[in-house]
């Protein structure tokens, strides 16, 4: 299948069609910085309406993701900001108090790196400069680089006949003058020669993006384009060094990739750029995520992809399992300040294979067993259940498999209606009734996504137990897939909980509307659309479910290979709270205990809740009892592989 390509940003109509080696011609704006200093008439793009917050804002953004411009990067970390606005990662971390995973003065020291120097630009001043470190996907193959940025700015005043589709030497002068604001970003490495350059970095000795914006004079309307942009490229090659196609592919993608994020842009006072999401990288900083996925990738998964015995692709539910463990590693070592078996001390080591600061997980519809078998491999004991074995299963140590059970789950409310003959289903059932302090992971796990809060309070109604959710395919409480309409915002700001209707999970337009279908597809990617796509109305219900019993509930899109990529998490502040307070003072965990009357009251009252909720969940299926029938029937299926459950996510 051939990978979708996304859409040129420019207007390829004006490129000359011909090698950029031939096109090229000296810079009008660096030639006087240094010799050698080029660019091409296909590397400029005209006609622009962004103006120049705009492009401030977007390459403010890209300086931390230039992943968006290369696959083969994760990141890049922020060494050294001259205006102090952006933190370098170890200050990140430190901030958010993520337990052992913070860093000491030494680690410090060895990420100060000193800027290279900045040329004199003619006309323009130098206002900032920013020292980033380029991280690379896997570090075995290539080196992190540092790199120096320097941000220049100018303002001038041109003859109001200026075109900007006409070079200026070709421009007629004019008595009138208009302003013209620019903004020029230079990028140094730190090599000292082209060998020393990484494969991902271009194989130049400079590189810097322009951009040129002419406000116009008087706009009759805030709707009328504010002015006139032209960004370009510019590049100072290595001496004798001919431009190879690579060269010539990467510098038209990287205009390209300016054009279309500042397109994205919307502009805000956050220091990260107008493009950054607040729901990314907002429980766990990005960095330590992405350096325990490319230890793991490594340390696993060409054993699991080679060994896979599933009929499904391994590459997808490899990687994804993964990227989940490393996010809940660096979950977990925030909330219990425990941390993976490789960097466990000698003496915790002696003490037993799994840290005892930890109070165990389980996994719920876990399908291939993968996510359990790295967890378990990593130092961290628990389980998993599904409804049916898998043949992945197999191919785990004996120890592993002991760790996975096949069982139909319950829930407690259907198991109370239900008599001894109806719960006899022909395998082993469990009501979820989970130890205490259990951290649960319901991962893809379709008809558990909307229980899975609800079986995280039933489990201890005197503390709820903390939970992970990543949302798949929408199904209702009775097991049956069913579409819940987006949450509608009240007057209040927050978010009312209309009556439910059911809707097809993909619905398609009428008589092949084709164009009414693409907008459809195209409106799920803004903001409202993510919100009230299927996707986002699942995600909004499993968190107002976990609001409305209690739960302090946060959402995070994850860094996994999967477009089902958000993650709900429940009581992850309390439980920090709670563990630490356990862990280091016994009298202070006594002092922020209830007494035992207050306990029992709140574990009713969670109770109350949640039995409420249950049963207007399932008024629209005729009832608590009604569901379960539904939801037994439906689970007889799961285990004979007649239904689809969570067999397409979990391989």
């Amino acid at each position: 299948m051939p990978r979708n390509v996304k859409k040129n940003p420019r207007d390829v109509t004006k490129l000359s069609g011909k090698p950029l080696a031939e096109t090229i011609e000296p810079s009008p704006v660096l030639k006087t910085l240094q010799e050698g200093w080029v660019t091409s008439p296909d590397l400029i793009e005209g006609d622009l309406s962004f103006t120049l917050e705009v492009i401030q804002n977007m390459t403010v953004f890209l300086l931390a993701n230039p992943n968006l411009n290369s696959s083969h990067l994760f990141r890049a970390d922020i060494l050294y900001d001259s205006l102090g606005v952006l933190s370098a990662p170890h200050a990140m971390e430190n901030s958010q108090d993520h337990g052992s995973g913070g860093t000491d003065k030494d680690t410090q020291k060895e990420d100060h790196v000193e800027p290279l120097p900045a040329r004199s630009v003619p006309g323009f001043e130098l206002k900032r400069t920013i020292v980033r470190r380029l991280i690379p996907r896997n570090k075995n193959l290539d080196r992190p680089l540092e790199q120096t940025c320097h941000f220049y700015e100018a303002d001038e005043l041109l003859p109001t006949s200026t075109s900007t589709n006409i070079p200026q030497s070709e421009q007629c002068e004019s008595k009138a003058e208009s302003p013209r604001q620019r903004f020029l970003v230079i990028y140094l490495p730190h090599v000292s020669s082209k060998e020393e350059m990484p494969w991902y970095h271009p194989l130049l000795r400079s590189l810097a993006f322009l951009y040129d914006f002419t406000p116009n004079a008087s706009p009759h309307s805030s709707e009328e384009k504010k002015g006139t942009g032209i960004m370009s490229v510019h590049f100072l090659p290595y001496e004798e060094e001919p431009i190879q196609n690579r060269l010539e592919r990467t510098l038209l993608a990287l205009l390209s990739t300016q054009i279309r994020l500042a397109r994205q842009t919307r502009l805000d006072e956050k220091p990260e750029g107008g493009n950054y999401n607040p729901h990314k990288d907002n429980v766990i900083p990005r960095h330590l995520v992405q350096d325990t996925y490319a230890r793991l990738k490594l340390k696993y998964a060409a054993d699991l992809c080679q060994n896979w015995v599933e009929d499904t692709e391994p590459n997808k539910h490899v990687f994804e399992d993964l990227s989940i463990t490393a996010f809940l590693i660096e979950l977990w070592r925030s909330m219990y300040g425990v941390v993976p078996a490789d960097e466990r001390s000698p003496d915790q080591k002696e003490q037993g294979k799994y840290d005892s600061k930890f109070p165990g997980f389980v996994d719920v519809a876990c399908g291939n067993g993968v996510l359990v078998y790295v967890l378990l491999s990593e130092g961290y004991h628990g389980w998993g259940f599904d409804a049916r074995r898998r043949k992945t299963w197999s191919i785990f140590p004996s120890s592993i498999q002991e760790r996975l059970k096949e069982e139909i789950y319950i829930p407690k409310p259907f198991a109370d209606v239900c008599t001894d003959s109806e719960m006899d289903i022909g395998v082993k059932t469990h009501t979820g009734m989970i130890p205490e302090h259990t951290f649960i992971i319901s991962n893809h796990a379709d008809e558990l996504t909307i229980w899975t809060p609800l079986m995280a309070a039933l489990s201890n109604p005197a503390s709820p137990l903390p939970f992970i959710s990543i949302p798949c395919c929408s199904h209702s409480l009775s097991g049956a897939r069913y579409r819940y309409p987006p949450p509608k915002p009240n007057k209040k700001g927050s978010v009312d909980r209309p009556e439910d209707q059911e809707v097809e999970q993909n619905p398609q337009p009428a008589a092949g509307d084709l164009k009414a279908l693409r907008a459809a597809k195209q409106q799920e990617r803004t903001d409202t659309g993510a919100v009230n796509s299927m996707y986002g109305s699942l995600t909004a219900k499993t968190m107002g479910i976990a609001e409305e019993i209690g739960y302090e509930v946060e959402k995070t899109l994850l860094r996994i290979p999967s477009t089902r990529n958000m993650g709900v998490i429940g009581g992850r502040r309390r439980t920090t709270q709670e563990w630490t307070s356990r862990v280091h003072s016994a009298q202070a965990s006594q002092a922020v205990q209830c007494s035992a009357p207050d306990a029992v009251r709140a574990a009713e009252q969670v109770l109350e809740r949640v039995a409420a909720v249950v049963q207007r969940e399932c008024a629209r299926e005729g009832g608590v009892e009604v569901a379960a029938k539904v939801w037994i029937e439906r689970a007889k299926g799961l285990h004979k592989g007649q239904g689809k459950g969570n067999q397409p996510a979990h391989g």
